[in-house]
């Protein structure tokens, strides 16, 4: 059993600015290393391009972070800068918020389930071993499309979980202003003709980073079946580098504690975490995402995630034969 004192997570859940922050500066980054990305181009600078294409794929990767933690309302005290940055973030990665909000909210509530669809087909014992390995290679080689798609497919199949009116309509909004905002980002790329510094500085940023927020949420959840705690890793480094490179993920590395207190700011977590008392021994931690990532790949040719794994049937034996029921 988790015990954290209530006054302290009660005062922990009031949301603070630190994300909001972190936030804007990765942002900042972000124009700045377009800049940079396209001066490079233009002078042929390629042994600068290289970094200057890696750092940007990080920026992008943590801008990813905040997007999800904009949907979980935690960036800043204020909920309309929340849903602001969202949708400015959730427009590079071609995401509409108030999709990923509804459609996120299943899977907190029904973590591992059938109903958990952004692990859709992972999380269907039904679903064949060649299904499942599709998909997971569509979704880690060129995350940036398959996500868009995952989360389109929750929205527009029959007897979709979304069926609140008003958040539709909301959703069908942002999504017509995603296409109006590429068509013309697009249009105006051609009539410029800088195609080549969009690519560098925008187009193969992202897909790297679509494809390291795929395989941070492989190694956070896939290969995990069973119920609760069992079906999160939580990655703790207590390295000075480590707790930076935490901070600088918005904290998600403790993600079984997110998944516990998803109402609970980011920047507080680590609070939450060194509060438990005691650790749950069947929590899967981690010192650091390379160990996690093994256990990961181990189980990656034959992709599966959730409850609905451990709980599927096995073919019960065969009844004794009874020597005189059973006799000719």
């Amino acid at each position: 059993m988790r015990l954290v004192d209530k006054h302290l997570l009660r005062a922990l859940h009031a949301p603070g600015w630190g994300g909001f922050w972190l936030t804007h500066l990765y942002v900042s980054a972000f124009f700045a290393l377009v800049a940079g990305c396209a001066i490079a181009v233009r002078e042929s600078a390629y042994t600068l391009l290289v970094p200057l294409v890696l750092v940007q794929s990080f920026v992008m990767h943590a801008l990813l972070i905040a997007f999800h933690e904009s949907a979980h309302g935690g960036l800043c005290p204020l909920r309309w800068v929340n849903g602001y940055l969202g949708r400015v973030i959730g427009i590079s990665s071609w995401m509409s918020l108030s999709l990923y909000r509804a459609a996120h909210h299943w899977h907190h509530a029904y973590l591992g389930d059938r109903r958990d669809e952004e692990f859709w087909p992972l999380n269907d014992p039904a679903a064949s071993r060649s299904k499942r390995r599709l998909a997971a290679f569509f979704e880690l080689a060129c995350g940036l499309g398959w996500t868009p798609f995952l989360f389109l497919r929750m929205f527009f199949r029959s007897n979709s979980a979304i069926r609140n009116r008003g958040i539709r309509r909301v959703i069908w909004i942002e999504l017509i202003g995603l296409l109006i905002f590429w068509s013309v980002a697009l249009s105006l790329v051609a009539w410029f003709g800088v195609e080549a510094e969009f690519l560098a500085a925008y187009l193969i940023p992202a897909v790297i980073a679509g494809n390291v927020q795929s395989w941070r949420k492989y190694v956070e959840h896939v290969g995990l079946t069973g119920r609760g705690l069992a079906l999160t890793r939580s990655v703790r480094n207590p390295t000075l580098l480590g707790r930076v490179f935490s901070w600088m993920l918005f904290q998600e590395p403790y993600h079984d504690v997110h998944h516990l207190y998803p109402k609970v700011p980011q920047t507080a977590l680590p609070i939450v975490a060194a509060a438990e008392n005691p650790l749950p021994p069947e929590l899967p931690v981690y010192p650091n995402y390379t160990t996690a990532l093994l256990d990961l790949l181990r189980g990656l040719s034959d992709p599966k995630f959730g409850k609905a794994w451990a709980e599927v049937l096995v073919s019960p034996a065969p009844e004794p034969v009874h020597a005189l029921r059973d006799s000719v």
